[in-house]
């Protein structure tokens, strides 16, 4: 038994549907693990990424062609 593309689109319609609401009724238990899950995130990026000090030597010891600044 076959069903046909045009009678199909009911059944496509109501699981799409029962799909946006499985999503809905789940999306606010999940919201405080996504909210811990960021804050997280982006305390590790800060820390990954904080501007470190260091200091340049531009004493007029070096050789004028071993200068570089390297960042």
């Amino acid at each position: 038994m076959t069903i046909g593309a045009l009678a199909a689109l009911p059944i496509v319609g109501d699981l799409v549907k029962t799909a946006g609401d499985i999503t809905k009724s789940l999306a606010p238990l999940a919201q405080p693990f996504a909210d811990v899950a960021a804050k997280a995130l982006g305390k590790m990026l800060d820390q990954t990424f904080e501007p470190t000090q260091k200091s340049v030597d531009f004493s007029n010891t070096q050789e004028i062609g071993k200068r570089t600044l390297t960042f």
